[in-house]
């Protein structure tokens, strides 16, 4: 029966990303927007987005271009497999896609491990197949996407930390994810945590090993960036350039601390004023009218974000409590991206990352509360809940913009 519901699931999901497969590639009119907006960045004719910027990237590393000639701002390798997926399906998203069906496929593993073999193990990825950002960018060409996958790959093979060869396959599997998004590192901490609780005399061996791997795999990821002659202080240079964008891209102005954070919450992304420009024809006059209000996250879902925050920090307290390593791992993990992303400039899709966590641990408290309480009031509850959810992520949404 599981498994079952969770091929409904995953055909669900399969199905709201379905259309983007049937978008072809031109590559030369992607080209031709590229270079005529480099040449002049402010004409709207010529806009391309970052998730054009990459399947540009990426078509051109897999056609041999090295990764410091073009957007040399991220590691490489999810701009491969996006150029890969261009290359051999006509189609940058192809690959993308899988990833995000995979994705929820080992969410359900460890939610099995956390949940037990139950109905409510599937929870979590029904939760998330419906979440609109995850949709979203597992439609597209950008790079979150494969962050995401090879991060949950990653906290799935190290949970096993009685394996070796598991514990191998999440370093291999983080210097993946850090070759795709370099925020891949924040994981690191978490990562630790089960191997400090479990493996206490040979810890610090097997750790430093594993960040060894990880290493050595996000510098595999440059191997044409070799081959074509630079030298490992080319590599140097560039891996410091590019380090040095993104803290400058996130910290380099001042930003209110907490924004993310506020927007995980309420969906606010921020103030906002907008312009609306009146031109009268007959008296050749022009009014501009000026609004002030708040920008709002369309994507925002009031009945997960939030209560995912809430989950986290119950779960928090009940992983210290009964040193519960599976819960305070998770738990460090959400807040190991949420507080660097929250202290300066953060985009909505910074939140994608914690998503399947906090999902994960949103369940554990819901059903927490559900074995201690009346079953019978209970379980209607929770029913109207998940149908609550499906409805609202179906048929509603946040305006983009509230006026004040």
């Amino acid at each position: 029966m599981p498994r079952l519901l969770l091929l409904g699931i995953v055909a669900l999901f399969f199905l709201s990303i379905y259309p983007c497969l049937l978008t072809g590639f031109n590559y030369l009119a992607l080209e031709r927007r590229y270079e005529n907006w480099m040449k002049d960045p402010g004409n709207l004719e010529w806009f391309i987005g970052d998730n054009d910027v990459y399947t540009y990237a990426g078509w051109k590393y897999v056609h041999g271009a090295s990764p410091d000639e073009i957007n040399f701002e991220h590691p490489p390798l999810a701009k491969y497999l996006i150029g890969l997926s261009a290359m051999v399906f006509n189609n940058p998203n192809v690959i993308g896609a899988a990833l995000g069906v995979f994705s929820l496929l080992i969410l359900y593993e460890f939610s099995k491990k956390t949940l037990g073999r139950s109905l409510f193990a599937l929870l979590p990825v029904f939760m998330l197949s419906l979440e609109r950002l995850f949709i979203s960018f597992s439609s597209t060409s950008m790079l979150d996407i494969y962050l995401v996958f090879f991060l949950l790959l990653s906290i799935l093979l190290y949970s096993h930390v009685d394996s070796d060869v598991k514990l191998l396959g999440g370093s291999v599997a983080l210097g993946l994810a850090t070759a795709c998004k370099l925020t891949g590192m924040l994981a690191i901490p978490s990562l630790m945590i089960p191997i400090i609780m479990r493996r206490k005399k040979s810890a610090w061996k097997q750790l430093l090993l594993g960040m060894l791997v990880a290493a050595s795999v996000y510098c595999l990821s440059y191997v044409w960036f070799f081959i074509l002659g630079h030298t490992i202080f080319d590599f140097s240079e560039l891996q410091w350039k590019l380090l040095m964008f993104q803290i400058g891209r996130r910290y380099g102005l001042p930003y209110p601390p907490g924004r993310l954070l506020l927007t995980l919450l309420t969906g606010i992304v921020g103030p906002e004023t907008r312009y609306t420009i009146y031109a009268d024809e007959i008296s050749k006059k022009i009014t501009v009218a000026t609004t002030h209000g708040l920008s709002m996250a369309p994507e925002f879902n009031p009945l997960t974000w939030p209560l995912s925050f809430s989950g986290v920090i119950i779960s928090f307290h009940e992983a210290i409590r009964t040193r519960n390593a599976t819960l305070l791992q998770y738990s460090v993990f959400f807040f190991s991206f949420l507080i660097p992303f929250s202290m300066g400039q953060g985009f909505v899709w910074y939140l994608l990352p914690l998503l399947p966590v906090g999902f994960l641990l949103l369940t554990d408290v819901l059903v927490r509360i559900y074995r201690k309480s009346n079953r019978k009031i209970s379980l209607p509850f929770l029913i109207a809940y998940l149908t609550a959810l499906f409805v609202w992520l179906r048929l509603l949404s946040f305006p983009s913009f509230i006026r004040l």
